[in-house]
């Protein structure tokens, strides 16, 4: 639907069956489109009008009384079937034929349904899903964690994921997004490039003297839109059982950008940039399964360098998206994308391990910038 919306289908109507015709639809629909959808509606207004106000079109519909007096209630867009409509309209069907026809001659004749000479279905990432994300990431850092270890570095890491979640992005166009996911995963990154100093050690190389170490652990990140700020979505909740359009409105809004209209994404010939500060967060654990380890200086100056156990959460907030390619099928999709992304890693649980009785560390969160990129595929149901 949304691919041959975007890339144009094409058709012929019941009237002209000797030509075919290329329509595209909703936000890319073009004049021509539009005129030929314009005619159908016309003809329908015409015999309501008509109807009412007595006026013949050469064929005439006898009163039902079964005819319910509401106006319809189906809904096309939630139903792949129409409804037998004999029990309302009585079963002499064949009476209505005339008028259907004269609305329905100029519209376009559908598709074949699944099987042989069936149009192939393309989709974009629409519904629940879920999938495996794997990235690669480098990232500069302030220093090490020990309050004394101030040299700038840099680290890598990698991260594999499963994820489940729901895309809206085909709904809603390229400037939406309306993606919200869980994962759960495990993270490694290697040694800091930047070493620590005054530990007694220097000549060491390797991951034994890095500021940060090598380490693993477990990871979760959760992502999803927001109308004005970060997680509203979530805490005006409970409003979809008080009042459903209300916040349906505001989930609408919040995929397509935000209240502020920030977040909106834009497709470029090279691919497609969204600015998504807020939209995601990641967390790693480091140390749950044993504590890690680094040394810090001697204290007091002089003796022999300190060993630290100790354990840390790291918090990721990616900034900026590059998406350079996005393939979907009938019901899988996969993309290559990068994040420009910020961090904060926050140690806790700190002690000395020798020497007994050394003063304890004075261990700080370490800052970081990087850049990530990331391979997304997904299978939807």
């Amino acid at each position: 639907h949304d691919y041959y919306n975007q890339n144009g289908l094409e058709v012929f109507t019941w009237t002209g069956r000797e030509r075919t015709i290329v329509l595209m639809g909703d936000a890319h629909m073009r004049p021509e489109d539009a005129a030929l959808a314009a005619e159908a509606v016309r003809t329908s207004l015409a015999q309501l009008l008509d109807a009412a106000s007595g006026r013949s079109r050469g064929y005439d519909i006898p009163h039902v009384s079964t005819a319910s007096a509401r106006a319809e209630d189906f809904d096309i867009c939630k139903n792949a079937t129409f409804p037998d409509r004999g029990d309302r309209f009585g079963t002499g069907l064949r009476q209505y034929r005339p008028p259907l026809e004269e609305a329905l001659l100029s519209t376009p004749v559908p598709g074949l349904g699944p099987g042989l000479g069936s149009q192939p279905r393309s989709r974009s990432e629409v519904g629940a899903f879920m999938g495996l994300a794997a990235s690669i990431e480098g990232r500069g850092v302030s220093g090490g964690f020990e309050a004394s270890q101030t040299s700038n570095g840099w680290m890598g890491g990698l991260d594999l994921g499963f994820r489940v979640g729901l895309g809206l992005e085909g709904a809603l166009g390229d400037s939406g997004d309306g993606l919200a996911f869980l994962q759960v995963g495990y993270h490694g990154d290697g040694p800091s490039s930047n070493k620590f100093a005054q530990t007694g050690l220097d000549a060491i190389q390797g991951n034994l003297t890095a500021a940060i170490p090598a380490r693993s652990g477990y990871s979760a990140r959760i992502r999803m839109p927001y109308y004005l700020i970060p997680g509203d979505l979530l805490l005006l909740s409970p409003m979809y059982f008080t009042n459903p359009d209300k916040y349906t409105q505001i989930a609408v809004t919040a995929s397509n950008g935000g209240v502020l209209g920030l977040q909106q994404g834009w497709a470029t010939g090279i691919g497609r940039f969204q600015f998504v500060l807020g939209r995601e967060l990641g967390v790693t654990w480091y140390g749950l399964g044993g504590d890690l380890q680094l040394f810090a200086p001697a204290d007091p100056p002089g003796s022999g360098g300190r060993v630290i156990n100790f354990k840390s959460v790291n918090f990721d907030l990616p900034i900026l998206e590059y998406r350079p390619f996005r393939a979907f099928s009938a019901n899988q999709s996969s993309s290559l994308l990068f994040q420009l992304f910020a961090g904060a890693d926050v140690p806790y649980d700190a002690v000395v391990q020798t020497p007994p009785g050394a003063a304890p560390a004075d261990l700080h969160t370490v800052w970081s910038l990087g850049l990530r990129l990331v391979f997304d595929w997904r299978y939807y149901w």
